[in-house]
């Protein structure tokens, strides 16, 4: 398994069993594709195969998004060489990936989309600060920030009866240990999902992770003598807890989408069946962006680092590889404010940590572990918002990503 270093040997049993699902977005002219996966992280020979099974379904490269939930119950795909210590569990991985793109062109069919913003406070910053302004572990910290946006993308088929849900949330699936420390699940997305779908039968609820690598969810127990709460253990049982905050995403979405929607625009047909002739805009695209050094900021980092935008109708999503700290995601939709902007960490594969450069004073794990120099958080915002401006103008880029070799 992948995601707690506590851990001394290999799984035990399944909890629930992990998803991967699979959206295509067709408009006539070209195809975008979104891949969800229940895994801590996903490996680049994967991201890889995952890209030519989309361009063999006629989905450009540039148009792909594989976002995963950041799951710490998830199987551990391997690191980011050529080698695995998962080698069975690789193989099942891409027997059940690869035929998921050309399953969704198959079931394409008409649909109206439309998009709102819930909210939730179920997580918690875990940088707690001393007198000192420095970090001083990973502990509830409630006067730092959280993103408390759910961002959701409703799709409606002709009818009115609603398809699927795809929303978000910036938050570590981080919310037991205990005994259920080596046993395979979804941690609270999963929880999310059954909520969505037990409020709306029929629909294929979706979750995408969003930039949380300094957030963790608010399941805490007093410490010693009612001292500074802890993360990790808690005061239900481990799958009440688990079940009980990812119920709490979930009534987030439904009580987003029980809002009526805003009116159309005026350029925009009221009636559905008119609504259905009018294509909206889709694209995307992607980059291997070289980023300063931790360790020397006058050098690139060794990390190859991946990020991109994709456009479904008037909705931006932005995705960065690894662990994005919150504030970036923030800063990203604050600059881009006129637009409807969907932040996503945890996106196209591997791990490691991208602080915001305010942070690095503090110090801590975040920091520690991460590869890039506090300038790179200029460098990453930069591109997102170049990424959403190109994409305003022309949606459709289909050049080649850039192989890494990591």
């Amino acid at each position: 398994m992948r995601g707690f270093g506590a851990r001394k040997r290999p799984s035990e049993g399944i909890c629930r069993k992990i998803l991967a699902q699979c959206v295509v977005f067709d408009n006539g002219q070209t195809r975008v594709a979104f891949v969800t996966a229940d895994l801590c992280a996903l490996s680049y020979r994967q991201l890889c195969k995952l890209r030519a099974a989309a361009e063999a379904a006629g989905i450009p490269q540039q148009h792909l998004m594989i976002n995963w939930s950041h799951s710490h119950y998830g199987p551990h795909l391997g690191s980011v060489c050529a080698h695995t210590r998962n080698l069975d569990y690789d193989a099942l991985f891409t027997e059940r990936t690869q035929p998921l793109f050309a399953a969704a062109v198959a079931d394409l069919k008409p649909a109206l989309l439309d998009y709102t913003v819930g909210s939730s406070t179920m997580a918690i910053n875990r940088r707690q600060l001393n007198d000192k302004e420095q970090c001083i572990g990973m502990r509830p910290e409630p006067r730092k920030q959280i993103d408390p946006d759910v961002p959701v993308l409703r799709v409606r088929n002709a009818d009115g009866s609603i398809r699927a849900v795809i929303f978000g949330y910036a938050c570590h699936p981080t919310t037991a240990s205990g005994p259920m420390l080596y046993l395979i699940g979804t941690d609270y997305p999963g929880y999310a999902r059954d909520w969505v779908a037990a409020a709306y039968p029929g629909a294929e609820p979706i979750f995408l992770q969003g930039c949380g690598g300094d957030i963790k969810p608010r399941a805490i127990r007093p410490g010693k003598k009612g001292a500074a709460g802890r993360f990790g253990v808690v005061l239900l049982n481990e799958h009440d807890t688990k079940a009980s905050v990812g119920y709490e995403v979930g009534r987030a979405v439904v009580a987003a989408l029980a809002v009526p929607p805003p009116p159309l625009p005026a350029d925009r047909p009221a009636d559905p069946k008119e609504a259905l002739k009018t294509p909206v805009p889709l694209g995307g695209m992607v980059e291997v962006v070289p980023l300063p050094s931790r360790q020397d900021p006058n050098r690139i980092a060794q990390t190859p680092f991946h990020m991109g935008a994709w456009r479904i109708g008037d909705v931006y999503f932005v995705g960065c590889q690894g662990e994005v700290l919150t504030n970036i995601g923030l800063r990203i939709k604050r600059q881009l404010r006129d637009l409807r902007v969907w932040t996503n960490g945890y996106t196209h594969w591997g791990g490691g940590y991208f602080p915001d450069a305010a942070t690095y004073p503090e110090g801590g794990y975040e920091i520690k572990m991460s590869a890039f120099a506090p300038q790179a958080e200029g460098i990453l915002v930069n591109n997102a918002i170049r990424y959403i401006r190109t994409l305003q103008k022309d949606p459709i880029h289909t050049k080649p990503i850039p192989r890494s070799h990591p």
